[in-house]
């Protein structure tokens, strides 16, 4: 992966708005990546922070970057897909960050696994000091246990995908303002994509006081529960409720024989893009 013309272009979208706090580590975790062909775009929905000063920061660095009032965060990220052009499509929020050479891993897992459209790997979280809170290793994607368990598990900032899927797809459903992400996953295995695990950790989740996890639990709940009953739809109701204990145990056990409950590390601190 040292030479441009033999590395499929990546396209990096962040989307934003008032998350100057955190945007620029975000940035910084990108730009940093050592990897020879990647673009990487930034759409603002029009912040009154800090966050356009810290984007014209490094604006020599962007390829596309806009400020302008958007239809929320699923129609800004589709108007990122618009001016990308990588065969790889990198997804992550502002307040996230990527951790070391993870685009490099990206491009080296899609090229071994051809069959592959969408691929996880683990990921940590992290507070708003950037200070590491713990490991999340996860199962590999199951639609059924998905579906079922009605939760997302997996993290965009630890997830690419080939830009063929956007595309067939049609990007991000922008009725949705959360969940967006659990919505497009469930749709695309439903139509045949393949989704893969890899057992690295490329991204950070950042947990703090705004953040939709945190500030909106019963909204997202709300959110995702809707979003399964659409994808539950064929069941009957009077096996739904079965599946659904079913499948939960069904992850539990995977979870327990995966290892994701035995502690990663006791480290407080990682290194990112640098």
């Amino acid at each position: 992966m040292s030479k441009t013309n033999t590395s499929p272009k990546i396209s990096v979208i962040t989307v934003s708005y008032n998350q100057g706090l955190y945007l620029e580590k975000c940035i910084q975790s990108v730009i940093n990546q050592r990897y020879p062909n990647f673009e990487y775009i930034i759409i603002d929905g029009g912040s009154t922070d800090e966050s356009i000063d810290v984007i014209r920061k490094y604006e020599k660095h962007l390829t596309y970057w806009v400020s302008e009032k958007d239809n929320g965060q699923s129609h800004a990220f589709n108007k990122g897909l618009e001016k990308a052009t990588g065969e790889i499509i990198g997804w992550i929020n502002s307040d996230d960050i990527y951790l070391n050479n993870c685009l490099i891993q990206a491009s080296e897992y899609f090229a071994s696994h051809p069959r592959m459209d969408i691929v996880f790997s683990d990921y940590i979280y992290i507070d708003e000091h950037d200070k590491f809170i713990k490991f999340r290793k996860e199962i590999p994607f199951n639609f059924e246990i998905y579906r079922w368990t009605e939760d997302c598990y997996h993290a965009n900032c630890a997830g690419f995908f080939r830009g063929k899927i956007f595309l067939e797809l049609g990007g991000l459903d922008e009725s949705l303002q959360n969940s967006m992400d659990y919505e497009f996953y469930l749709r695309a295995a439903s139509r045949g994509f393949e989704i893969g695990h890899i057992k690295a950790c490329w991204g950070a989740y950042r947990l703090h006081s705004q953040s939709k996890s945190i500030s909106q639990p019963e909204l997202l709940k709300h959110t995702v529960g809707t979003i399964a009953a659409i994808f539950q739809s064929q069941e009957s109701k009077v096996i739904s409720w079965p599946l659904k204990y079913l499948y939960k145990t069904i992850r539990l056990c995977k979870k327990i024989f995966n290892g994701s409950y035995f502690p990663f590390s006791s480290r407080k601190t990682f290194d990112y893009g640098n």
